[in-house]
């Protein structure tokens, strides 16, 4: 995710970097499905909720195999550095959730809908990486 593909030095970093892309691009391909599947049927019981999960599959997977990088990576450095990457995510995602679940309560702000916590959790991932890195120059 943070690394570009010049810089990537290890093929643990490939991997990783390959399954970001391809669960990226799985994800909106199956929501897509199931938006159209929703869309132009009229789905209901079990198939509804395998149709309506299909989209956070690849998430699932990309989850695991970020625990797969971190096992598998050798450069104690490179792993320190992402997984303080990933705790920023972490942290931004829970102070912004939780921050806007009080506006929600007492101010009635609009709901923010879930299906956007992962793209927000990679985000502050992202903004935290220049951050940390700067420490090391």
């Amino acid at each position: 995710m943070f690394f570009s593909n010049c810089t990537v030095k290890s093929e643990v970093q490939r991997r990783y970097i390959r399954c970001c892309w391809m669960g990226a691009g799985l994800v909106l391909l199956l929501c897509l499905v199931a938006a159209l599947t929703f869309r132009l049927t009229h789905l209901h019981g079990p198939l509804a909720y395998l149709v309506a999960v299909l989209p956070a599959l690849p998430i699932v997977w990309v989850i695991a195999e970020t625990g797969r990088y971190l096992v598998g990576e050798t450069d104690e450095f490179q792993r320190n550095l992402y997984i303080q990457c990933i705790l920023g995510g972490t942290g931004g995602t829970l102070a912004l959730a939780t921050t806007w679940g009080y506006l929600e309560d007492f101010a009635r702000v609009p709901r923010l809908d879930l299906v956007w916590i992962y793209g927000i959790f990679w985000l502050f991932a992202a903004v935290t990486y220049p951050i940390v890195n700067r420490r090391y120059r």
